[in-house]
């Protein structure tokens, strides 16, 4: 179920949230992969230090336990919200604003997760809390402030995105070396670039700043002063996609970017100008002057001139 969510930019983001069903296959694999991790710990332990009698039976339950506790706090933390049960189904925790999930979050979320999954009935207090949640959140989610969303769907298709390089900006996005980008951060540039058209003026122009500045840092460039954020993104994106050969299919034209000249600079964007080649002029020809010679005087009244007005006398009264 999507839940829209309102930045503090005013901009509307849908996630789709995980249901009870997807989550359990989720959690299962999960158990399954944690078993075996614990099965060869375990056994090798067993070889190494020989653990026996009630010492060996209380080692193995706190082992137990603090392995369950750093699998899921362990995962989410360093590998954005996902395990591998929850990548298995294309799920991703996040915090309830749709940001990425942080450290504390994952690390209360795990320690609450043993009341969700440990009390007798095991896992039914999760999903009782799933269920009755209007945000499809156990308790673990609700103390973290946290949600489970989809990453990808079997309904969904994503269409191609080709993001052409703004005009009379070709040369500048060629000399940008955008390897450092990475996916991660080309995915964010492609987003924004997407839901442009949706932002109000000054969301987009905000936003716009505060992903160019993070890009910019990303790839150690330093745009001109006199780029738009608007049109440093499109050039990003336009080189990132030259770099990884993405092309559109030669019977699909590429879609119109709709980009004239780069509007006003905002406040607080960039730096001093970093040397390069200036953008170059707009093609074309002047305007070509109409044939013809130029328009004469108008000639003079042919003939004679006419006479003077003879004046009369003054009235003698």
């Amino acid at each position: 179920m999507a839940q829209p969510i309102i930045t503090p930019e005013a901009v509307v983001l849908d996630l789709d949230r995980a249901g009870v069903a997807s989550r359990t296959l989720a959690m299962i694999v999960d158990g399954l992969a944690l078993t075996a991790t614990w099965l060869v710990l375990v056994l090798s332990i067993g070889l190494v230090v020989g653990v026996e009698g009630t010492g060996g039976a209380i080692y193995y339950v706190v082992f137990s336990v603090l392995l369950l506790f750093a699998w899921f706090w362990g995962w989410e933390s360093m590998w954005h919200g996902r395990t591998p049960g929850k990548a298995a189904m294309g799920l991703r925790v996040v915090g309830a604003d749709g940001t990425p999930i942080r450290f504390q979050q994952a690390f209360l979320r795990a320690t609450v997760g043993f009341v969700d999954f440990l009390l007798i009935p095991i896992g039914c207090i999760a999903v009782v809390a799933v269920l009755l949640s209007p945000r499809d959140q156990r308790l673990g989610d609700l103390a973290a402030g946290t949600l489970v969303v989809r990453e990808r769907s079997a309904r969904s298709y994503v269409a191609p995105a080709w993001f052409p390089t703004p005009p009379g900006y070709e040369r500048y996005a060629a000399s940008l070396d955008v390897t450092e980008l990475g996916e991660e951060g080309y995915e964010v540039v492609r987003s924004f670039l997407l839901r442009s058209a949706e932002m109000s003026t000054a969301a987009r122009d905000h936003m716009a700043v505060r992903i160019a500045n993070a890009v910019s840092l990303r790839i150690n460039h330093r745009p001109a002063q006199f780029l738009h954020p608007h049109a440093f993104l499109a050039c990003v994106a336009s080189a990132w996609q030259e770099a990884h050969g993405l092309r559109p299919p030669a019977w699909q034209p590429a879609p119109q970017s709709g980009w004239g000249p780069p509007p006003a600079m905002p406040g607080g964007y960039g730096g001093p100008p970093r040397p390069g080649y200036p953008p170059p002029a707009q093609p074309g020809y002047p305007p070509r002057q109409q044939p013809g010679y130029p328009p004469q005087p108008p000639a003079p009244h042919p003939g004679y001139p006419p006479p003077p007005t003879p004046q009369q006398p003054p009235h003698q009264g």
